[in-house]
């Protein structure tokens, strides 16, 4: 008997200390906002496929707040022109994470995961990407 209760009472602290693991599924807007906001940085910039990234852009960031549905540009040190001010811009993503609209222009998001995003939009005939990555 004593052996018994032994036995079950190593199982017992054994199954005690094996670890539990549970997968989480995250949804497209979790990718982009961290649950509640996200700083990015812009990589790329190209207007059919022209590389428009300036050394005024590479030093900005960009905040997308989930609660309160804003992107934010804010400016960094190196400003395109004196009349440069930080700017907030309303934001929605689809349930599906496919499209991203920003103060009624949907963009296409040809990519979303925790550490990157790509948007597209054909504006005038002019196909524009625009490539983030977060800031580490």
């Amino acid at each position: 008997m004593k052996k018994i209760l032994f036995l079950f009472s190593m199982l017992s602290i054994f199954a005690s200390c094996s670890s539990i693991e549970k997968e989480i599924e995250l949804l497209p807007i979790d990718y982009l906002t961290a649950g509640n906001y996200k700083i990015w940085q812009l990589k790329s910039y190209t207007v059919n496929g022209v590389d428009q990234l300036s050394d005024c852009l590479r030093d900005d960031t960009f905040i997308f707040n989930k609660k309160i549905g804003t992107y934010d540009w804010k400016k960094g040190d190196v400003l395109c022109s004196d009349a440069d001010t930080d700017i907030s811009f309303n934001f929605s993503l689809s349930q599906d994470g496919t499209i991203m609209t920003i103060n009624e222009y949907d963009y296409k998001v040809n990519k979303l995961d925790i550490k990157n995003l790509e948007l597209e939009i054909t504006l005038n005939g002019h196909v524009q990407i625009l490539t983030y990555s977060i800031i580490e």
